[in-house]
């Protein structure tokens, strides 16, 4: 358990302060618990930077893993002249937390994380891309409601308010930078990909909720130059950002990938049932199974399904299930949680994540009707029935893993029975 928390800062100042010549500039940090209570402090010489010691800390917890997630401290950083005259006032709230990873887990404050989410666009009906403020309560609200603890943002930077409100709710963030399907790999893309990563880095790394840095989306790994390309990419998170482990959402076949070898934790991406054997709901099960095995096989690093499901359009209800129908969107889901159970026994499959939170808009094609239907919600934010079947399952696996306690809604009466 984290006992005592380390802050550590470093200021950079633009600009120059009156009579600069005859002023050395230091900085006041001080460092304030969610009460407004001031729990540590110190003062920096010129070289503008140091450490804050917290004991006993309050660390920050992902939702549904403490009683308590979500726990911030505010930064106060105040910019002072030698003859402490204020010259500028920074706040930023932080959060305390370890993350740490191996070939089996991926530990936040020393406990295993089995991550339970969604890939999610910043897309909505009538306001359509971008950055909402309503829609956002409405989202965290709804990742609550669901018993999620994690998303995506796939696949592309989000909103830096979107971010903040992951910190404050303890939803755990794997920020991905807008490199999908990428081939061609040319030295232009590679300078492109890194800058496109250096800002993502820079803009985020103070984030809590920020626990893995993901440097594409269903790129072309099975090309040959795909390896060194990768390999590049990676090391340069790496030299940006220590802390946190490397992965990407990989669609290729695992015996054609060429890029795992770099990464830290694989994740996949795979339609069962959708894109490749439609319908056949009986084959679900045991193909998930079977992939991430060979994944796991082939790199001894932890697995992740960052991708499944099935496009549903709401109010479409066929019995049997069929595609399209909200009865075929429960069951693909259904035979992946069988799946995905008898994976958890193993140890080093760490998590399972939803295609997608919330219908979202496409380009007009034949193959869609009025969009991307693959979400649990529909694009005004209305849940489907998965949407219910999703949060049973996630509810219990928080149970389960994290002890947390079932919201008194999860399960419907139905009868008393008496033997």
């Amino acid at each position: 358990m984290l006992l005592v928390g380390e802050v550590f800062y470093s200021v950079s100042v633009n600009g120059s302060a009156a009579n600069e010549a005859d002023n050395v500039l230091h900085i006041q940090a001080n460092l304030y618990d969610k009460e407004g209570i001031l729990v540590a402090n110190a003062t920096s010489d010129q070289k503008l930077g140091g450490k804050l010691q917290v004991k006993p800390v309050k660390p920050w917890w992902p939702y549904l893993m403490h009683s308590e997630p979500g726990y911030l401290y505010q930064l106060e950083i105040k910019l002072l002249a030698t003859n402490d005259e204020l010259l500028d006032v920074y706040r930023l709230k932080v959060g305390i937390r370890t993350l740490s990873w191996n070939s089996q887990q991926f530990l936040i404050n020393g406990k295993p994380v089995y991550f339970r989410g969604f890939g999610r666009h910043e897309d909505s009906d009538i306001r359509g891309k971008g950055l909402d403020n309503a829609l956002m309560v409405r989202d965290f609200n709804l990742l609550k409601w669901i018993g999620a603890n994690a998303y995506r943002t796939s696949h592309y930077p989000y909103s830096e308010e979107s971010m903040q409100f992951a910190d404050e709710h303890g939803i755990m963030i794997i920020d991905e930078c807008p490199s999908v399907d990428t081939e061609n790999f040319s030295q232009e893309l590679l300078g492109k990909h890194k800058s496109s990563l250096e800002q993502l880095i820079h803009r985020d790394r103070n984030h809590p909720s920020v626990v893995m840095w993901s440097i594409a989306n269903e790129p072309r790994t099975g090309s040959v130059s795909a390896d060194s390309y990768f390999e590049l990419v990676a090391n340069l998170t790496r030299s940006l950002d220590k802390t946190r482990p490397i992965t990407a959402a990989i669609a290729v076949p695992n015996t054609q990938d060429k890029a795992g070898r770099s990464l830290d934790i694989i994740s996949f991406n795979r339609y069962n049932a959708w894109y490749s054997n439609a319908g056949r709901l009986d084959m679900i099960t045991q193909n998930v199974i079977d992939e991430a095995f060979v994944w796991n096989k082939r790199y001894n690093k932890p697995i992740i399904m960052s991708e499944y499901g099935a496009d549903t359009l709401e109010g479409l209800h066929m019995q049997p299930a069929y595609v399209w129908s909200e009865e075929f969107q429960t069951e693909v889901f259904s035979r992946h949680f069988k799946a995905f159970d008898e994976l958890r026994k193993k140890g080093w499959f760490i998590g399972e994540f939803v295609w997608n939170f919330a219908d979202f808009k496409t380009a007009q094609t034949y193959t869609r009707v009025g969009g991307n239907k693959k979400g649990v919600f529909t694009r005004a934010r209305q849940p489907k029935a998965a949407a219910h079947l999703l949060r049973k399952r996630y509810f219990a696996l928080g149970r389960d893993l994290d002890q947390c306690s079932f919201p008194d809604d999860v399960f419907t009466y139905i009868a008393d029975l008496i033997s």
